[in-house]
């Protein structure tokens, strides 16, 4: 994505300038020398990761691992309130308020982008906030969802004039899972990565209203509560972020399912505290296409990180005559075709590794069904990555929401008295955000090494044949760890 586009005019919102060198998207503008060599960091977090599993396998889980963590319901307590049907009509409406006034601002505020609100509302308030949220807090977005809300305000409405609800509600084909949130991600990440007009404020809403269409479309012939659990891929992709979260909706036994629980009478719900990560327990596993899913998040991610080191650059300028082949753009093209294979490496990768798994662990258990057991311990890891890749954004660029929220159209409007804000650069710095890359990527490893031991545990007959099945796994997250880690520190030591 073209995120440095927002960043280099931040700077110029600071230092009163207009034009000058674009930085990269995550820089700072600064070098940060690092008081101890790169190679000691990488080496270091990869052991450290490596010692979890020591400690970790030599935890007493039970022979089939637990999917019961304590829990605490808030709706006992005076924070009910924030579960009323009032409460959660006020986020809804919110929600589909600000979509609405998304769609307005593109199409008709101003095409400088900084100065409109949709470009930054997309890259830094959705898709980056957002996920912060759901993975720290919980599932907000299933209430902030607005096309879950319109339907669901239409389908209401059908039922009480026409005496019949909204669409079809035709069965869902189990082949096609959740591939069509698959393909719908592809394109989100394409924009959101190569696209060198994913800032323009018109271009996004337009994509957001052909999205409404799809969704809607979905929503009619399949249902709506169907379509989100299949379709809608940000109701899957924060739904995934969520698992790590600290909250949880419980209805009927099942979690985190928002049509049993607003099906279930009040006295049966229960809107539950737990420790963070405890939703990865879940004994449920994904299918294929939701496991895809998954792995095209974590690679996009990291794809995005690799497009800011000189290593890609170099490859994509050593290439520029292959990839002219496709397009002009030769960039572009390398882009492309970078976004299309690393999921598909991923892929193989992961999948080797559910290989040797299968064959160390015994018990029966194919690749696949392997693959499937151990693909939510993807999660913090996935989690980590997106703290440290976008953590300076979002505090950088997200002050750029300051002054939107008085001027969202860029029209020279001062409604709450913010429009005159300047961003501060200074709120973190390259030595900040390289702790916090570090802390944050070693922490989601060893989150992921726990989950993998109790996936482990529930996999495999005896204690050591799951301990055994790990290596593969142990394998793949320190190398994970240490060239995720190269990455981030790129554009810092670069800067």
């Amino acid at each position: 994505m073209r995120r440095a586009a927002l960043y280099a005019a931040a700077l110029s919102l600071l230092i009163g300038t207009s034009g000058g060198a674009v930085a990269r998207a995550h820089g700072f503008g600064e070098r940060y020398d690092l008081p101890l060599p790169l190679g000691l960091y990488v080496g270091g977090a990869g052991a450290a990761v490596a010692l979890s599993f020591a400690a970790v396998a030599g935890f007493s889980l039970g022979g089939e691992g637990t999917a019961r963590y304590p829990r605490f319901n808030l709706l006992r307590t005076p924070l009910r309130v924030f579960a009323s049907p009032w409460a959660v009509g006020v986020v809804k409406a919110f929600g589909v308020g600000m979509f609405a006034l998304y769609v307005w601002a593109g199409l008709f505020g101003t095409g400088v982008s900084i100065e409109n609100l949709a470009p930054v509302l997309t890259w830094v308030g959705f898709w980056v906030g957002l996920a912060y949220v759901s993975a720290f807090a919980g599932n907000l977005w299933t209430l902030l969802n607005p096309w879950r809300s319109l339907f669901g305000w239409a389908d209401a409405l059908s039922r009480r004039t026409l005496g019949r609800p909204l669409g079809m509600a035709r069965p869902y084909p189990a082949a096609l899972g959740a591939w069509p949130a698959v393909a719908l991600f592809a394109v989100f990440a394409w924009v959101e990565i190569v696209d060198p007009q994913s800032a323009i404020p018109s271009r996004l809403a337009v994509l957001a209203l052909l999205y409404t269409a799809i969704t809607f479309a979905g929503m009619f012939w399949f249902g709506r509560d169907e379509w989100l659990r299949r379709g809608e891929v940000f109701s899957m992709v924060f739904g995934f972020m969520a698992r790590f979260s600290p909250t949880e909706a419980r209805a009927g036994g099942k979690v985190d399912d928002y049509a049993a629980y607003a099906a279930a009478p009040p006295g049966e719900r229960e809107w539950n505290l737990r420790w963070w990560g405890s939703g990865l327990l879940s004994v449920e596993r994904p299918s294929a296409s939701e496991a895809a899913l998954l792995l095209f998040v974590l690679a996009s991610v990291t794809f995005d990180g690799l497009t800011e080191t000189p290593a890609w650059v170099q490859f994509a300028t050593g290439g520029q005559e292959f990839f002219r082949l496709f397009t002009a753009n030769s960039f572009v093209a390398a882009e492309t075709f970078g976004l299309l294979m690393t999921p598909l490496v991923f892929a193989w990768a992961y999948y080797g590794v559910a290989r040797a798994m299968a064959r160390l662990g015994g018990g029966g258990a194919t690749p696949g069904e392997v693959a499937l057991a151990f693909v939510y311990s993807l999660v913090p890891i996935a989690l980590a990555y997106h703290v440290a890749h976008f953590l300076s954004f979002l505090l950088i660029q997200g002050q750029l929401l300051i002054p939107l929220v008085s001027d969202p159209l860029g029209q020279g409007w001062n409604l709450f008295g913010t429009a005159a804000y300047r961003v501060d650069i200074g709120v973190i710095n390259a030595q900040a955000a390289w702790a916090a890359s570090v802390a944050a990527i070693v922490i989601g490893h060893a989150a992921a090494v726990f989950a993998t031991h109790v996936y482990a545990l529930r996999a495999f007959p005896t204690r050591r044949q799951a301990v055994r099945s790990q290596y593969p796994m142990l394998a793949l997250m320190v190398g994970y760890t240490m060239v995720s880690l190269w990455i981030v520190a790129q554009p810092i030591t670069e800067g």
